[in-house]
């Protein structure tokens, strides 16, 4: 197995903590690869699922599962009111980043709802 020379020791030349820790990484990548045991290192995955699609019908249910109206839906999303009409008469449809945050809502309409609004006290 090839060895990855050090070229700052060669040089006199000094790391600190952080870049030793990140060479000796790599020379620990650099080996597993190069024969093949994979046993000292740890390798993730993850599968992150496509959001769902949302169209008019979606919507409208959510907002209405919601009991808002379109100025206030829009507002709890961060959108304008028009563009939240858009989704909702199917002219528009939500980007896919807007689609993770509808799921997220529908997982708990009543907690997301608690989160975001503030009651005013009554004197």
């Amino acid at each position: 197995m090839a060895r990855i020379p050090s070229k700052r020791k060669a040089r006199g030349m000094k790391t600190n903590k952080a870049g030793r820790e990140l060479l000796d990484a790599v020379r620990e990548a650099h080996r597993a690869v190069a024969t093949g045991d994979f046993s000292g290192i740890t390798v993730r995955e993850v599968e992150i699922p496509s959001p769902n699609e949302y169209g008019p019908a979606k919507v409208k249910a959510l907002r209405k599962r919601l009991g808002v109206s379109h100025r206030v839906f829009a507002e709890l999303l961060g959108i304008s009111r028009e563009l939240a009409a858009q989704w909702e008469y199917g002219t528009r449809k939500p980007a896919r980043l807007a689609c993770r945050l509808l799921d997220k809502i529908n997982e708990d309409p009543d907690g997301y709802l608690s989160s975001l609004i503030k009651r005013r006290k009554s004197a």
